[in-house]
């Protein structure tokens, strides 16, 4: 059963290039991936595909696979025990993916993985609802952005993010982001100074 969901995703990706540059992936994962829910038939399959959603429907069309994805996406509706036009957390769907030794778009497994591994239910949230005060949650959303910094540099500037054994260093992430405050923190730098921004990512990042 698991070949037949391999073979009906390898004819779904017939003309799919995740390398392609002019498509832009790893920004168009980086987006989706920042989602709490994608609808199953509509988003999940077709970035499973390592499709746009929006071209989606084009996709099916010029390499004549609709009747493939409508098996695949029965066979995910039914593995999930969702609606097919229900929702899912993308990282439910990556996890479906691995299980059944399907594998997904590079940019899509990148991105989930350094999720997962740095931002394992949002820390910062459940600091600032513990503590019940105004200064534990504006602690906690600089932490969740500075997470988010690192999240973007990470993937869109890796080598820069590695030390010299290739292993990303919460130092030099550190770096990147107080370089590159203002994107981030346009009002103010952030309160947290550099040895503590790198202690907290490097949290994560061990």
């Amino acid at each position: 059963m698991s070949a037949t969901r391999r073979e009906l995703l390898a004819a779904l990706r017939e003309g799919v290039d995740v390398h392609d540059p002019a498509i832009g992936y790893q920004v168009l994962y980086e987006d989706w991936l920042g989602r709490d829910h994608w609808r199953l038939d509509r988003e999940g399959l077709p970035l499973l595909v390592g499709v746009d959603p929006e071209r989606w429907a084009d996709h099916l069309e010029v390499h004549e696979r609709a009747a493939q994805g409508e098996r695949l996406l029965a066979t995910l509706a039914s593995d999930l025990a969702i609606d097919a036009a229900g929702d899912i957390a993308p990282a439910r769907l990556g996890s479906w993916a691995r299980q059944h030794g399907c594998g997904l778009p590079q940019p899509f497994a990148r991105v989930l993985d350094f999720i997962l591994r740095v931002m394992p239910g949002s820390a910062g949230t459940m600091e600032a609802t513990a503590l019940n005060s105004a200064a534990a949650e504006a602690r906690a959303a600089e932490r969740e952005q500075l997470l988010g910094a690192a999240l973007m540099l990470v993937t869109r500037f890796p080598q820069q993010c590695r030390d010299e054994h290739g292993f990303f260093d919460g130092g030099r992430i550190a770096d990147l982001i107080l370089e590159k405050a203002a994107l981030w923190f346009p009002l103010e730098a952030p309160a947290l100074a550099r040895d503590d921004i790198a202690a907290l990512v490097e949290r994560y990042l061990s």
